[in-house]
């Protein structure tokens, strides 16, 4: 979800969205959009299916850049771009460019490891408001023993580099985000890895719990309790002398609480929360896969039935359509299975049911999306 501050504040925004959670409207807006581009990746990282050959079909440039003045029509505004890894395709500096030109706020994630300068130069000329790359360790052992390619640490480094400098040439303020997928493997290179980033031109680390059913990837409880006790202090201290954010969930991204923790181990790490709340994502947000099929977000991707497809149908079929629409009343008696391991919108959702009078009963761990 975007700029949900700006969303509960503003009568013109909230009503429409009160009148699709509690009449079933169609939703007036679309705030805001994920597109995967491509499934193709170079990397082949250990938590995930993409970069083993994985190579579906994908819409043409000209539909997704037609897309973006759809999406815009609709009060989108943002766009975040995804894969795979988005600069395996070689149009996307012309998709981004389109999207910008929409007025929408242009956003992304990256290895970086495709990234020349040439190319860095051409995708900043559109004013890129964030970037999101991957550092899963602060060493190239750990780092390419997650991300299964030789060379990726150093690679991604010199992206972020890249970016940096063209960020500085131009005096911009793209912010420069590194998503660390935390696992057993390794958890204990927090501390370091915040100072890694920073020090090459970072300004925030997102720390991930890995989101696999593979349970030998994922913390137990004792490595929680490892964690939350020996390393979690050592994190506060690097993200204070960094100048990162010191909030609790950008430190204790498994939870404090008994019952956080407990859920995940279980890579249940929205702590509890959908098992009596709404989240509002399908209402202001959809997400679109590289072959034009919509989902309600990232998590659903090929989880749920298509609501659509945009290579057959506009985006505004498909966000007002019966699927989406049936899905959104089918929230309100039972969440999806995969709402329940997604701590992205916790404390959006949060504000949202408190602006809509319908305040939870206990708060949530607040949101580091």
């Amino acid at each position: 979800m975007y700029d949900v501050p700006a969303l509960v504040s503003e009568p013109l925004l909230l009503e429409p969205l009160r009148h699709a959670v509690e009449d079933g409207a169609v939703p007036a807006f679309l705030r805001s959009v994920k597109i995967k581009l491509t499934a193709r990746c170079n990397l082949r990282c250990v938590m995930c299916k993409y970069g083993r050959g994985l190579n579906p079909g994908e819409l043409p440039g000209e539909r997704f850049a037609d897309l973006m003045d759809e999406l815009a029509a609709l009060g989108c505004r943002k766009v975040h771009f995804s894969g795979g890894e988005v600069l395996a395709r070689s149009d996307f500096e012309q998709i981004a460019g389109r999207a910008a030109a929409a007025g929408m706020k242009v956003t992304l994630t990256s290895n970086l490891t495709l990234l020349t300068r040439d190319r860095a130069r051409a995708l900043m000329r559109h004013k890129i408001s964030s970037v999101s790359t991957s550092l899963d360790g602060a060493t190239a052992k750990t780092h390419e023993r997650v991300r299964g390619v030789p060379g990726a640490f150093q690679r991604t480094l010199r992206g972020m580099r890249y970016i940096a400098r063209e960020r500085e040439r131009r005096g911009q303020r793209t912010r420069v985000r590194v998503n660390f997928v935390m696992m057993r493997q390794n958890f204990r290179d927090h501390p370091a890895l915040v100072r890694l980033a920073a020090e090459h031109g970072a300004t925030e680390l997102h720390p991930m719990p890995v989101d696999s059913k593979r349970p030998e990837l994922r913390l137990s409880k004792r490595l929680i309790r490892e964690y939350n006790e020996e390393i979690a202090p050592e994190v506060r201290a690097a993200r204070a002398e960094v100048g990162f954010s010191t909030e609790a969930p950008f430190i204790y991204p498994f939870g404090q609480d008994r019952l956080h923790v407990l859920e995940s181990v279980e890579g249940r790490y929205a702590g509890g929360y959908y098992a009596k709340h709404l989240c509002y994502a399908p209402y202001t947000h959809m997400f679109v896969a590289w072959d034009g099929n919509v989902y309600l977000c990232c998590m659903t991707n090929g989880r749920i039935e298509p609501l659509g497809n945009v290579g057959t149908q506009s985006a505004a079929e498909v966000f007002g359509g019966e699927k989406f629409q049936a899905i959104r009343r089918g929230m309100e008696a039972a969440r999806l299975p995969t709402c329940h391991a997604c701590d992205m919108y916790l404390g959006e959702n949060e504000a949202i049911a408190r602006a809509l009078g319908q305040e939870p009963a206990q708060a949530p761990s607040s949101s580091v999306a």
